[in-house]
């Protein structure tokens, strides 16, 4: 790809100190993958600043990137990706120190996860995603926000076992979740024949889990989306960081 930075090679013109982020991938019976592509995106989504990696047959990977946030970093076969696996996501890491980020990828993903605080009406913390599956896209017309638009849903079987939060790796309970639409920037994946004046969405999912005690700093929330009929399954993360009284994320 134009313009990528192989892990370990510095950016041009960045002054930043080298972390090193190293893990294992596993697939959904923990078992190593034989092989997977691991990409670090410091301003969007795979762009002229991304930084990979690649894992050898035990499923290891070790990149050296400069400090910093990233906007996203994701890990996929790049052979076997739409076909017969999705990705794992992180999304908007800050990393600022080496550390080790283990990761599993299935059939499922869970997209452009991010995470906030209930400041007062509640001791929670919500995190919202868009759950996808590799199934045949459904296409419907529902009523969002009053007005019938087109929806793409291509979400596993979820119930309340489906959804697992995890902070600092430590598991958080879920309390409760609901399912709300995305809105697309376009509606070029649907039909023609479809009525798309209103817009196009997604399915996705709001998850309250109950916060646990935090100390100050920065702090890592994954979720594992388990679909509740094949037990497939996909993994998302993402930083946030709290006050020393728990609050402010």
């Amino acid at each position: 790809m134009k313009g990528m930075v192989l892990a370990g090679l510095m950016l041009p013109g960045i002054c930043c100190a080298e972390i090193v982020i190293q893990g294992q991938v596993t697939d959904k019976l923990g078992e190593p993958v034989s092989k997977c592509d691991v990409y670090f995106n410091k301003s969007r989504w795979i762009s002229d600043d991304s930084i990979h990696a690649r894992c050898d047959s035990q499923g290891r990977y070790e990149a050296r990137i400069p400090a910093g946030f990233y906007n996203s970093m994701y890990v996929c076969d790049e052979e076997k990706y739409a076909k017969t696996a999705l990705e794992f996501w992180g999304w908007n890491l800050n990393l600022i120190e080496s550390q080790v980020i283990d990761a599993a990828f299935d059939t499922l993903e869970v997209f452009s996860l991010s995470t906030w605080s209930s400041n007062g009406g509640s001791n929670s913390m919500f995190a919202s995603f868009r759950p996808m599956s590799l199934v045949t896209p459904k296409f419907s017309m529902k009523e969002i926000n009053g007005e019938q638009a087109a929806v793409i849903d291509i979400t596993p079987e979820i119930d309340s076992s489906s959804i697992r939060g995890f902070v600092d790796g430590k598991p958080v309970e879920l309390l409760s979740y609901n399912w709300a639409y995305e809105k697309l920037n376009n509606c070029k994946s649907f039909p023609k024949e479809m009525d798309t004046p209103n817009g196009c969405f997604m399915p996705m999912v709001i998850a309250q889990f109950k916060k646990p005690k935090l100390s100050e700093g920065q702090h890592l929330l994954k979720v594992r989306l388990v679909d509740a009929k094949t037990q497939n399954l996909g993994e998302g993360i993402t930083h946030f960081s709290s006050n020393s009284a728990g609050f402010g994320f």
